[in-house]
């Protein structure tokens, strides 16, 4: 029973991501990649997708870490330059990364597909770990498995699940690390831990600040407490200490990446000169010419780049970033995915289960939502909802599997509940299967005296994107296009995560007692408790003991 609940809920979700993967057929070249065909109008809608990409295309097409003109062409706005050569000012280990993806892609003559399948693989080995980590911790099958599609399908997760950014691949990263401390106590798991967080620097700097509570809990464990009536023995385990060599193999590699691409193995990306525009002879301008577009000026002197490494932190930006992340109608989770406050309701569940683990779970969530509101861009750009804060949906979908017992225990929450997650889940698969291409608020005036018409800055511009210009899934492009209405579409997608968590949900009792009904015999069976199973005339199961 479990075996079979497992593979068909894990089908399940590769079959959603797959029907909302982003991309087109094709294996993008240097002679169009700067066409609108992979850019505004394809799957390389925004920078951060277009430098992370273009840093893989470099690597694989011309063995270097530095870019020619048509690709530095195609990371603006986000490019560096440094000694006379663009470069990546972002991390480079998402593009490292998803090299094999590239390859196989491109056997089949899809790329740009296998890039991004890359980072749906790392959502859904989430899933399974936000499963397995609150599961750990006390929490039932039935509400582990509802708070895992909590966070792949009504959190903005879901978007940055169909493209290329590193949120997810940070998630794994900083998941897997909670998993190994939660299960293993040993100098080998220490570090694997240590390897991790190092690793999770390498795919994006700020995940280092929300590895912290793991590095604290470590060292912690590098000491062993010991108390007796009259005396408190402190003791140094060396062994301990040292775990912290996991990090040096990571660490060599970073720094030689920086080596062959800034220079330096100390030199980070954001460290960089930043160029927003290149001119006829392939040079870096530094102003913008009168032949640029107001557009583009406008973003450009508008919206900052994510470039500068510790300088873009500033403590007076929090009550503005508190509000852009949790309140603002542009990227507001009470807008974007309410249903993830229901996490308030199980941190006193889980504190009785496990105190450690709630300290553990809050200090990292908390950590990243201060550090992304001190972040000069809040925002994070031109976005759906609040990317920044991915981690933060994945802790709080753990703590949500305690709630959840609770809640649809009691008729009144579990039908505010329905109602919050049905909503939640048609939100972000609107995302999903549309743009992330939305402005912030605080740029729409400008880009409005740009465009001439009014521009929305809500999930309302990817609802009059699916009617106006469809869906970039690449199965609806493919596939479905000449058949189905990107509205109807849209409905089919939403709707298989929706019906999957109504029956679980709907039908929890019949659930709970058929995994307790097949759990209790078959292990009393395998320990000789039960010697036989025998079926009477009324079809009832009747167990004789041995």
């Amino acid at each position: 029973m479990n075996k079979l609940f497992n593979f068909f809920y894990y089908i399940l979700v590769f079959f959603v991501i797959l029907l909302s993967i982003r991309g087109v057929s094709g294996n993008p070249t240097k002679g169009d990649i700067n066409s609108n065909f992979w850019k505004e109008d394809g799957p390389f809608e925004l920078s951060p997708e277009r430098g992370r990409f273009a840093l893989t295309f470099s690597l694989v097409e011309d063995k270097s870490f530095s870019f020619d003109i048509p690709l530095a062409s195609f990371a603006l706005p986000d490019l560096g330059y440094i000694d006379g050569k663009y470069v990546s000012l972002f991390a480079p280990g998402v593009s490292l990364l998803v090299i094999p993806g590239y390859y196989l892609g491109k056997l089949f003559g899809l790329a740009q597909l296998g890039v991004f399948a890359v980072v749906s693989f790392f959502a859904v080995l989430n899933v399974a770990l936000i499963r397995a980590i609150a599961q750990k911790l006390g929490a039932k099958k039935l509400y582990s498995s509802l708070a895992s599609f909590i966070f792949l399908f009504a959190t903005p997760a879901y978007t940055y699940a169909v493209s290329l950014y590193q949120h997810h691949i940070s998630v794994f990263l900083i998941l897997s690390g909670i998993f190994v401390y939660l299960s293993y106590k040993s100098f080998f798991s220490n570090m694997v831990i240590w390897f991790l967080i190092f690793v999770s620097f390498f795919i994006d700097y700020p995940n280092f600040f929300m590895m912290i509570p793991l590095i604290l809990v470590l060292l912690l464990r590098a000491f062993e407490l010991k108390e007796t009536k009259d005396l408190i023995k402190i003791k140094f385990r060396y062994l301990g200490f040292f775990s912290v060599v996991g990090a040096f193999l990571p660490l060599l590699f970073f720094g030689w990446v920086n080596y062959k691409t800034y220079g330096s193995p100390f030199r980070l990306a954001g460290t960089v000169e930043n160029v927003r525009q290149i001119d006829s002879n392939g040079m870096p301008v530094r102003e913008f010419s009168q032949e640029a577009s107001k557009l583009e000026e406008y973003r450009v002197s508008r919206r900052q780049s994510n470039s500068v490494a510790l300088g873009f932190f500033d403590t007076r930006n929090i009550p503005n970033g508190l509000y852009v992340h949790f309140f603002s109608p542009d990227r507001g989770i009470i807008f974007y995915t309410p249903v993830i406050l229901f996490s308030l309701f199980g941190i006193a569940f889980l504190y009785k289960k496990n105190a450690k683990a709630i300290t553990l779970l809050s200090a990292i969530a908390l950590i990243n939502v201060f550090i992304y509101s001190m972040w000069g861009d809040p925002w994070g750009g031109w976005a759906f909802g609040s990317r920044y804060l991915i981690p933060f949906y994945a802790v709080a979908s753990i703590i949500v599997s305690f709630a959840l017992e609770k809640i649809l225990q009691r008729k009144i929450l579990l039908l505010l509940f329905l109602l919050i997650f049905v909503y939640s889940v048609f939100i972000n698969t609107l995302g999903a299967i549309t743009t992330s291409a939305n402005p912030p608020k605080v740029e729409v005036s400008g880009v409005e005296e740009v465009s001439g018409r009014e521009e929305k800055y809500t999930f309302e511009r990817n609802w009059d994107y699916l009617n106006s210009q469809g869906s970039k899934s690449f199965i609806y492009q493919k596939y479905l296009k000449d058949l189905i209405s990107p509205l109807n579409y849209f409905i089919l997608v939403s709707s298989i995560p929706l019906l999957f968590c109504g029956v679980l949900i709907l039908g929890k009792g019949y659930f709970t007692k058929l995994v307790s009904f097949y759990e209790r015999p078959v292990s009393n069976i395998r320990s000789g408790k039960i010697k036989d199973v025998i079926i009477d005339s009324k079809k009832s199961l009747i167990f004789s003991k041995g």
